[in-house]
This record gives C-alpha cells, structure tokens and sequence, in this order.
C-alpha cells in the first residue's frame, strides 16, 4: 500500500496552547523546497480548488457516486493514514465514486461555510483497488480527465473542445504553479524594508497563488519554461522592454496625456534611456513624426509580428533598438515595475491566455477606467471618509495603437498599447506606511514560514493569541467594508479582488484601500444620480452583455458577495486559519459582525440598510460566480474571464450567527 504523506501538506499550530510562543530567527530561515515537495504542494493545492468548484457548480452530480458515513466504508479505507484523523467526523462523508468491478475513487467531505460541500483540505482524492487494498493518489488532471470520460488514452477522441481546452490548461497550472512554489520568495526582515521595496515583495507573494479557488489561475498559457520564470512576479528577474516608434496621427491617448505634454519615455526612463531613444528616432527620421512606447518583450516576438506586421511593413510602427532601465513584473503579469525610486508603474498588452481569456490592453478598456476615474474622484467629493481613506493610482497616461478605420473593438490594435500607472507618491514615500494587496494575506507561503500578521502583531506589540489575530483581521473587515458600502450607497462598487484592492496600513494600523485597475468599476445610473452624480457613458461593444451597467443595488450587491467576500476576504480567513490553526467560523462570525456595524454606521435609508441585512444574514443562499463550467462552455472563444452564475450557501447563516449581531469589543493592545 503506497504512502500517502507526500501529497499531505502538514501546517504547524501557532495558534491555540502555544499560541504567545515568539518564533526565533532560526525558525523564520527559508529550507529549500525540493521538486517533489514543490509538484506535491501545487498539486494538493490545485486540487482543492477543482474539487470543491466541481462541487458547487454540480458537475459531480450526475456521475454515480455514493455518499458515504464513516461506519458504512471498509474498515481499511477508514484507516488509510490520508484519512485516519479526519475520517470520524460524524458531519463528514466518504465520497466513493465506481469505476469498474474493481476500482473506485473515493475522497472525503465535509460541509462547508461558503458551500454546502468541500474536499477536507490537505487529503487526497485516490484511485482504490478493492482486492488489494492498494491505492494512488491521483493528480488534479488524471481525475478531471475522469470526470470528462477520458479514463484512458483511447477516449481522447470523445472530449469535446471545451474539456480539451479547460485540461490543458489545468496541466498548464500544474507545471507553471510548480516552477513557482519550487522558487522561494524571500520574505525575511520585511519589517527592516522600505515602502517601496516591502510592497515589491508583497507583489511576488500574490502572484504564487494569482487567484483563489480558481484550479487554472495560475496558467498563463503561451509562455515557455524559461519565459516563465523570466516574466513572472516571484522570480524576481529584470524585464528589459523594447520600443516600438508609433505613428502619432494612428495613435489615440488617455485623459492624462497632453499633446504637448511628456512623451511615455520621460515618464519611464531615466536621462540615459531617454537620450538613447531620442538620438535614435532623430536618427531613424521618426522624431516629429512618431512616439516611442515600450512594448513588453513577449509581446514584442510573438504578438506583434501576428497581428500588426501590415503596420510594420507601412511604417505606422517601427521597432527600435535602444535600451532602458529594467523592470519587473508584479501579481499581475503585464503590469510592471520600476527598478528605481519611481511612483510609476506600467502595464502592457501581452497575448497570453489566462483565466479563460487573452491579457490584451485594449483602447476601450483605457477609455472606460478615465471615465471610472473621474466618478471615483466625485465619490471621495461626496464622502469625507472617502476623501481620507480611499486613494486611486492615476491611470490617466495611456497610448494605444488606432489605425484609420478602426474601431475600438477591433482584434488588432489592442495589442500594441502601454499604460503608466502612478502610485500615489506620498504612500510610496512614507516609511510609515505599508502596501498590501490582498491576495497577499489570501496565499499560503510554500513553507508555511510566514504571514504578514506576524510583522503585523509585532508592530502593534501584540501576542499571536486568537483573540488578537481575530481582532486584528476585524479591523481589515472594517476598514474594507467601510471604503466599499460607502461606494456602494453612492451606487458603485470597484471589482475588490485581492489583486486589485491594495491595504494601506500606516504605523500599524489599516487606514485605508489603494484601488487600481479602474475600468471595471460597477455602477448603478439612478443610485448615482440620486446623488447628483452622473452616468460615466462606458463604451459597451453593441449586441454584447456587459459586467458594468445594474439596475439596482441589489443587483450590485452581487460583486460584493462574489468577488468581495467568497473569494477575497474567504481566501484571508482559509490562509489565517490554516497558518495560525484559528476557528473558520469565529472569523467569518467576526466579519459579519464588522459588516452588521458598517451597515448600521453608514447613511444608508432605512429601504437600503433593510436590504443588505436581508441579502446578506437572512437569506439562506447567496449567488455564486461559477468558473469551471463556462470555461468549458465557452471552450476557447474570445472575450474576457468567463464566469456564470448560481446560487451557495449563505456563510454567515452556515457558521449560526446570533439573532442579534454585536460588534467586537474594541482592539486592546500589549
């Protein structure tokens, strides 16, 4: 019978009896990761997330399978050591699917908080012989490919495009989440580090995980082994960019841009690039007629000669050779940054695909984010807590490729644009403040060897008690619902995933959120101008749905259930819980209690505040945004991240919230 403790991944308490003992620095060192260790962690990892999405949408409904108690499996699978110590839980289940006269997979469940069912997390789904009583674990693709009906190579002819697409980049995932959990990102004397280089970090840290309770977040398909580790955030490899000269009357610009204004390579390069660049468009005849913009390397060899090499032959674009500071990438693998003491930071088309769709940078989705922007900008007129606690990158400086003809909905020219995104300098420059997106504390280290609540608790001279840890993760609650509900009574809501929702804390304390991306702002037109705001006119392709424009709040609140809570702030508690060995439900009971406050502090009317508590602690379900299904719907087709919809458990009716929510007593400190 083979082992299954290889495919385990064991976590050390730091919580609960021994939860005030301080780590020493010999703790904190990082141990190598080998191979193996590296393939068992993304393999656990990615089959948690495709388990328990096939649950929730249904797709493992229709297969035949047996839900089983413990007293009514074989004794010997009961006592399998993958199984042994979770296995006598009353509430759990065996799940036991037939495969033949022989075999049969079997895997255990329990109820979850966020769905009614979930795979017990760190054991294995295995592959049974009832004779032998041997067994296997099997891979994330081995039991997707069952699922599909591909048990063996010669039901390859049978899947359908869509399961082709949706298991290739599953094994995509895999050997691409590998690579990146087998190179260690060094997270040692983060306290000691600059604003600056403290938030770099933090970005190399959420990029190992990209999205939560996706199975395929972590493919980016089109990149080589080796560009991989080039191009991704964790590696910590320079970026060099290459320019491309763009014709300036086939060439359209964001709010930012003045005609007379800087050039994107005075934003971008220091003194020396920015001569190297000028004397060679004088050189080349292009300097009155063209502007240099960088192009990302990837996209420079594989894209561009697709798409646009009727642009190149004409001279609209022309590719440059001169050379400038390196960059790096961040979570998000076209946005990058700078390697100098700069608030600006760049972010490029790049025609991979990932999460279901190609990562261009279209000129209508710039077009859109200057107008989120400038309804962001009167919300923080609207609501002094606004004003104080929400900061926005300026997104405004953008150049995009148009030839004479075009639309903005044309293939072609989204793939030669660029983007600088600035900061804002007075967080980047303060030595008191910390920038931390949230898939930050939404990803498990490989090693489990740090959480970015330590570095917290030490600051705030605090001991990793539950209590402290739940209060501490109340405060985020806080501060997150406190920036959203306001947006949301105004009718808006930013899409706060925790790649683009950055935490600001300043001394120790959450002060605020820094949103970026901002062309996925979700609105209400009536909630806006009940407020004296106005409709923002989004480009919207004709004849295509829309993830923008809602008719009612309610129909807004969606985001914040889905996007806000079952991934973001779920994925904090899953990591939080995990590393410190803390209760799940206290933490989903101390959200809820954090979201009851807000609700009840905020101005909202009596109708509006009637409705979030009905929709949010009185409803049994909640909608759920469904992943794995539409991608093998949509089964390769354009678009952007394909998602659907259905409904889940309510988690804070599943963790038996009191009738009468009580906020949590106030913070106390060492």
């Amino acid at each position: 019978m083979t082992s299954p403790t290889a495919n385990v991944s064991s976590t050390a308490n730091r919580a609960g009896d021994d939860a005030s003992r301080e780590r020493t620095d010999t703790e904190k060192e990082l141990t190598t990761m080998t191979p193996l260790d590296a393939q068992h962690h993304a393999q656990a990892q990615i089959m948690q997330s495709l388990v328990d999405g096939l649950l929730v949408e249904g797709l493992l409904d229709g297969l035949g399978a047996d839900w089983r108690v413990a007293t009514e499996v074989d004794d010997w699978i009961s006592r399998l050591p993958a199984f042994r110590a979770h296995g006598g839980d009353p509430a759990g289940r065996f799940w036991y699917w037939p495969q033949d006269r022989h075999h049969g997979i079997a895997m255990l469940l329990r109820p979850g908080i966020v769905q009614a069912w979930e795979k017990v997390p760190h054991t294995p789904v295995i592959l049974l012989h009832h004779e032998s009583e041997e067994w296997a674990s099997l891979d994330p693709v081995a039991f997707m490919r069952r699922v599909c009906g591909a048990v063996t190579p010669d039901d390859e002819p049978a899947l359908e495009q869509g399961q082709k697409v949706f298991l290739q980049a599953l094994a995509d995932s895999l050997w691409q989440s590998e690579s990146s959990v087998a190179h260690r990102v060094e997270t040692r004397d983060l306290r000691r580090r600059d604003t600056a280089v403290h938030f770099a970090i933090m970005e190399q840290w959420a990029s190992l995980l990209d999205r939560p309770y996706h199975p395929t977040a972590k493919a980016k398909q089109g990149l080589s082994e080796d560009e991989y580790r080039a191009y991704m955030a964790e590696f910590d490899a320079p970026i060099r960019l290459r320019w491309v000269a763009m014709a300036r009357d086939r060439m359209m610009t964001g709010a930012g841009v003045d005609a007379a204004g800087p050039a994107p390579v005075e934003w971008l390069a220091g003194d020396d690039g920015q001569r190297a660049l000028e004397r060679e468009m004088a050189s080349r005849g292009l300097a009155r007629s063209h502007v240099a913009i960088p192009v990302h390397p990837w996209q420079h060899a594989h894209a561009l000669p697709r798409w646009l090499d009727a642009a190149f032959a004409a001279g609209d674009c022309v590719s440059l050779d001169a050379v400038t500071e390196p960059w790096l990438a961040t979570s998000s693998l076209r946005s990058l940054a700078p390697t100098t003491a700069s608030p600006h930071f760049l972010k490029l088309p790049m025609a991979i695909h990932s999460l279901g769709a190609s990562r261009y940078l279209p000129a209508v989705k710039m077009v859109n984010g200057d107008l989120s922007a400038r309804l962001l900008d009167q919300a923080r007129e609207k609501d002094a807590r606004l004003a104080e606690g929400l900061s926005l990158c300026d997104e405004g400086k953008w150049w995009a490729y148009m030839p004479e003809g075009a639309t903005l909905f044309d293939e072609a020219p989204r793939h030669l644009s660029a983007m600088v995104r600035s900061y804002p300098r007075a967080l980047l420059d303060d030595p008191d403040v910390r920038l931390v997106p949230m898939a930050t504390l939404g990803t498990p280290l490989p090693g489990g060897e740090h959480h970015v609540f330590d570095d917290w608790l030490a600051q705030r001279g605090m001991p990793a008690t539950p209590a402290s840890l739940q209060a501490l993760f109340g405060e985020l609650c806080e501060v997150f619902f406190d920036i959203n509900l306001r947006m949301f009574r105004l009718g808006m809501l930013a899409e706060v995933h925790g790649q683009n929702a950055v935490l600001v804390f300043r001394e120790g304390r959450c002060h605020g959120l820094l949103l970026r991306d901002h062309d996925s702002l979700r609105i209400c037109v009536a909630r806006l101008e009940r407020h004296g705001l106005q409709d923002p006119c989004y480009c919207i392709k004709p004849g295509h749905s829309n993830t923008l424009y809602h008719d009612s709040l309610e129909a807004l609140l969606f985001w914040l259930q889905t996007l806000a809570i079952q991934v973001n702030l779920r994925a904090i508690i899953d990591t939080l819980a995990d590393y410190y060995a803390l209760s799940s439900h206290e933490l989903w009971r101390e959200m809820a209690a954090r979201l009851e406050a807000r609700i009840a502090a905020i101005p909202f009317d009596d109708r509006d505040r009637g409705m979030l508590r009905e929709r949010l602690f009185e409803r049994e379900q909640w909608p759920y945004k469904r992943l794995i299904a539409p991608i093998i719907e949509r089964a390769g087709g354009p678009g952007s991240m394909p998602f659907g919809t259905s409904a889940t458990c309510n988690p804070f009716v599943r963790v038996g919230l009191p009738e009468e929510i009580t906020p949590a007593e106030p913070l106390t400190e060492a």
